[in-house]
């Protein structure tokens, strides 16, 4: 019986031990890792984004402006645990930097120096986005353009 008492007791320390070495990095990443979703209207037009942050520091952004397919962006962000920042493949950066607060399955990103703020909601890309969307690539003079 000493025995069996002592494999639990060094069985418990041990979980106990693994569990207090836990990766700061991961916790941090935790508050925005994960498949977002925002649908809105900007200016009059409707909006239709999903962003995929992946623990690897890359994301998906697809994006629908009006009507049309959706146009999928990649890249790589970056995630201090207070301030989000993103640069896209072809290492143009992000418009913004943005201060990520969050609140159940809603995710706020607030831009750091303009007064603008966008919600997020968690929600899983669909099947039909993630294969019927538009590839871009950076055009001359600074426009992203379809690749046809």
């Amino acid at each position: 019986m000493k025995k069996f008492i002592s494999r639990i007791m060094f069985c418990a320390m041990a979980l106990f031990a693994f569990a207090a070495c836990s990766d700061p990095e991961a916790e941090k990443l935790e508050k925005v890792v994960g498949e977002w979703h925002y649908s809105g209207t900007e200016s009059g037009v409707e909006l239709d984004v999903y962003l995929a942050l992946s623990s690897d520091y890359t994301f998906e952004l697809y994006q629908k402006i009006g009507e049309g397919p959706h146009y999928l962006y990649k890249g790589k962000f970056d995630y201090d645990g207070e301030v989000l920042s993103g640069t896209y493949n072809d290492y143009t950066p992000w418009a913004h930097d943005y201060k990520v607060s969050r609140s159940g399955n809603s995710m706020t990103l607030t831009s750091t120096t303009a007064t603008y703020s966008v919600t997020y909601t968690r929600k899983s890309i669909p099947e039909e986005v993630k294969t019927h969307y538009m590839p871009v690539t950076k055009a001359e003079g600074g426009f992203e353009q379809p690749i046809l």
